[in-house]
């Protein structure tokens, strides 16, 4: 009974190590081994490695919505062709960097538009905030 809790809790924690939106770690092997996401489509496809560096670092990125780590990290992205023959483009790789720290703002987007390859390493400013528009209150003070 022991041996099977203790196998349970072995799996539950390696469950949650594994990266998730069709892509995978880059770096050495870990307690698990190394872990790559199975892919989740087949059919014909580019593999990138995107290095994702942010200033300052630390920041929480994601790709394709699956957390990949902190930065600055790097992480093999697979980009499927879509489209009919002939007219076909690759899909575009969605990179967020979340904030983790007071003034800073998350960063991020689409990139990879018309079947470019996306910029490596990808340098993000998380103090690059946008201006916050001011309101005027009622009786015209601000």
């Amino acid at each position: 009974m022991k041996n099977l809790i203790l196998m349970a809790v072995a799996v539950a924690l390696g469950a949650c190590a594994v990266p998730q939106g069709g892509m995978k770690r880059v770096g050495g092997p870990t307690l698990f081994g190394n872990i790559a996401a199975p892919a989740q489509e087949t059919g014909a496809f580019v593999e990138e490695t995107i290095e994702v560096v942010t200033a300052p670092a630390g920041a929480r990125v994601l790709v394709n919505d699956g957390f990949m780590g902190y930065a600055p990290v790097k992480a093999v992205v697979r980009r499927y062709w879509r489209g009919e023959p002939g007219n076909m483009v690759l899909d575009q790789v969605k990179i967020d960097a979340q904030p983790v720290a007071a003034g800073h703002c998350a960063q991020g987007g689409l990139f990879g538009p018309n079947s470019t390859k996306v910029p490596s390493p990808l340098r993000l400013d998380m103090t690059a905030c946008a201006a916050q528009p001011s309101y005027a209150r009622p009786g015209g003070k601000k």
